[in-house]
């Protein structure tokens, strides 16, 4: 009876002990998660400041009337290919990611997503003003066109600020949680 007794309690600790490496193992598993959301939110970060030096540029541009119409497309292009290349991806790997992540950033990732839907929109609207346009009104005369070029620029600055944000909260709580802290958001 005294080898059962001792193969019982054996059995049991290692029961007790199962689900804290499960536990320890989930956790490294979010880390994981979470430090790569942080990752790919300064590459969105990082690529907006990019879109938002070029709609800078396409707005000094829009107010001289020696710079084509050429010019301003191929800029916008420029716009797109970063969009379509660089956000786009992002944003499918952070849809991915999200279900694994804390509730403010899913949310965040909703607003950085819906900020960089209306970025692509405002860009596809000003694509097409210039090819409608084309050489028949100048860029210096064409006041839709200067509306849609800022809002090119406002709402790649507010995608930075959105994922400077969410990345600088996302690599506080990391860098906590690495030192033992225990920060957590509250709903």
């Amino acid at each position: 009876m005294h080898k059962s007794l001792k193969k019982t309690i054996a059995a049991l600790t290692l029961a007790l002990m199962l689900p804290a490496t499960f536990l320890v193992a989930e956790t490294s598993e979010q880390t994981k998660t979470r430090k790569e959301a942080a990752q790919i939110t300064k590459h969105i970060e990082a690529t907006a400041r990019k879109i938002q030096t070029e709609a800078d540029h396409l707005d000094a541009m829009q107010r001289n009337s020696h710079i084509s119409s050429r010019s301003h497309q191929q800029k916008l292009n420029r716009i797109a290919v970063q969009v379509n290349e660089q956000l786009n991806p992002a944003f499918d790997r952070l849809a991915e990611l999200k279900p694994d992540l804390p509730k403010w950033n899913q949310d965040a990732i909703d607003q950085m997503r819906t900020s960089a839907a209306s970025l692509a929109s405002s860009t596809n609207s000003a694509i097409l003003n210039r090819n409608e346009a084309g050489h028949v009104k100048p860029v210096t005369m064409d006041r839709n066109y200067a509306v849609l070029v800022d809002k090119i620029g406002n709402q790649a600055g507010t995608l930075v600020q959105l994922a400077d944000a969410t990345g600088d909260y996302g690599a506080a709580q990391l860098k906590g949680s690495g030192t033992g802290l225990a920060i957590t958001a509250h709903d």
